[in-house]
Formats: C-alpha cells, sequence, structure tokens
C-alpha cells in the first residue's frame, strides 16, 4: 500500500514524492497488514528563527494506531527519522506479539458477560431546570473500538499514539479503565465504581 503524502507550506514535487514512496517501502518488510498510511510534511519558523521541517506519519493496522513524528532542518532527513522511528515502534510491537494476544484476548473476551450497569442511573439530588443554558463547549465527539487489554498494552499503545491518556476494556477487572501520564511521568490507573 503507498503512504498519503499531504504537505503544508512545502512544494509536492514529483521527485519528493517519488522519495517518500521509495522510503516508504522500507516499513513493507516489516511484515505488518496497513489499512491506511499517511504522511504529513509541513516546514514551520521557529519563535528564535529558522526554518525547521516536521515529517508525521501515521499507519492504521486493524488492531491499532501507529504514529511516529520528527522534526529536522533538513526535509529528506526529518522523513527518513519519521520513517525509522516507525519501523523501530511496528518491530517491538510485534516483537511482544501484541497483535496475536488481542485477537486471542478478543476471541475468548467474546464470551465473559458484559458489566451490569444498573437499570437506572441513581439519583444524584441534581435537577434539570428550564432556563439552563444548553453547554456548548463539546467541541468534538469521537468513537473507537475498545479492545480488551492488561495495563501493560495500554500504556503501550498510550505511548504509541503519543497521547497523555488511553481508554481501554480491563479483562481483569471486567470494566472500562483509563490510563494516564502524571506530572511526574509515572502512570495513573483509573478504576470506576458505581455509587
Amino acid at each position: 500500500m503507498d503512504v498519503q503524502v499531504k504537505t503544508k507550506n512545502i512544494r509536492l514535487t514529483d521527485d519528493l514524492e517519488s522519495y517518500i514512496q521509495r522510503k516508504y517501502q522500507k516499513l513493507e518488510k516489516v511484515n505488518v497488514r496497513v489499512i491506511d498510511a499517511k504522511l504529513e510534511v509541513r516546514s514551520d519558523r521557529k519563535r528564535t528563527g529558522g526554518d525547521y521541517v516536521v515529517a508525521q506519519l501515521t499507519i492504521a493496522t486493524p488492531d491499532n494506531i501507529l504514529r511516529a513524528e520528527e522534526t529536522n532542518t533538513d526535509l529528506h532527513t526529518a522523513i527518513d527519522l519519521a520513517i525509522d522511528r516507525m519501523e523501530r515502534q511496528i518491530r517491538r510491537f510485534r516483537d511482544k506479539q501484541v497483535f496475536q494476544r488481542r485477537r486471542q484476548k478478543a476471541r475468548t473476551q467474546s464470551a465473559i458477560a458484559q458489566p451490569i450497569l444498573p437499570a437506572a442511573a441513581p439519583d444524584l439530588g441534581i435537577e434539570a431546570t428550564d432556563d439552563e443554558a444548553p453547554l456548548d463547549t463539546l467541541v468534538r465527539r469521537k468513537r473507537f473500538k475498545l479492545l480488551p487489554m492488561d495495563e501493560d498494552e495500554a500504556i503501550e499503545q498510550m505511548e504509541l499514539l503519543g497521547h497523555d491518556f488511553f481508554v481501554f476494556f480491563n479483562p481483569e477487572e471486567a470494566q472500562i479503565n483509563v490510563i494516564y501520564r502524571r506530572r511526574d511521568g509515572q502512570y495513573g490507573l483509573i478504576l470506576p465504581e458505581l455509587a
């Protein structure tokens, strides 16, 4: 599969596109099933002066989304570094056999009953009134598949995406958990309880 290239403040020439496609072919030997691959290359200016190039490669597989971003003053070097980083991520991820474990867990966990939720929400003593203005701060709604995984796999997925938190289904707890990165660089786990 070829990579879709998107540029910002950089002219996409035929030579540059063929260079990107040729470098991207390096990832095919890693033997991972890719559904979608996008490379965004943009040029920015530092506040202190000087231009730099950001290359961000995002690959979607049936089970995961992997992302690698690199910054450099040279366009070709930024692209090379992003592809090299992605190759390392895929190899590390595959070597841990996370793909296989998730598929096996998904099959075995489908037989486990879903957590039982109360029939009605508990009375929290909050009443809605007609004069309340609707909240208009919700700017995005996102749906995603919850795959069963343990805490280590959730941390790995969060790091691969470059996010500060990750929502996942924990089969040991039989519930949805949230793993997050604390300010001190450690990780925290949120375990919800029904009141």
